[in-house]
């Protein structure tokens, strides 16, 4: 069992994969880069979210005195959508899919130099209770949004790695 983990090892090293944080990232390239990002309102409650998840996960800090990206996200499209469907023909649960597009814009030319779509799902129960499902459904969104701006930071630190 420890050769197959040892070889499975050895051809991971070989492809050329290297985690983002690695040992070799200790200068702060990444970190710095994301720190160095603005980011733009994003309209409605959903965009307040993600800005502040966006906001807590980038900077270390400070917002920048001098930034040298934009990140500029369009306003969040949410889909519910039934998935489960009981005896009696009623939705007993629900899927939140949220989705939006951004782009990387780097301030001394004004050339977008990524330009991505993130996406999140969560689920939820379709309770008896109005209130418990008005909940359960605010809960599967704010997960939804976290995982969206964790999308987002992930293609970020992925572009900067690069």
């Amino acid at each position: 069992m420890k050769y197959i983990a040892v070889l499975c090892l050895l051809f991971l090293s070989a492809c050329g994969f290297t985690p983002v944080y690695s040992p070799s990232m200790q200068s702060g390239v990444v970190e710095n880069s994301l720190s160095a990002i603005t980011i733009d309102t994003i309209p409605d409650r959903s965009g307040q979210m993600v800005r502040n998840y966006l906001i807590d996960r980038i900077y270390n800090s400070n917002v920048p005195a001098s930034p040298e990206y934009r990140l500029s996200v369009s306003p969040v499209q949410e889909t519910i959508v039934s998935i489960g469907i009981d005896k009696d023909d009623e939705a007993s649960r629900a899927q939140v899919r949220e989705m939006v597009m951004f782009r990387l814009i780097r301030l001394s030319d004004n050339e977008v130099v990524l330009t991505r779509a993130a996406r999140s799902v969560s689920s939820y129960n379709i309770l008896s209770g109005q209130f418990t499902t008005f909940v359960t459904e605010q809960d599967a969104r704010e997960q939804a949004l976290r995982a969206l701006s964790e999308n987002i930071v992930t293609d970020l630190e992925l572009y900067f790695k690069r």
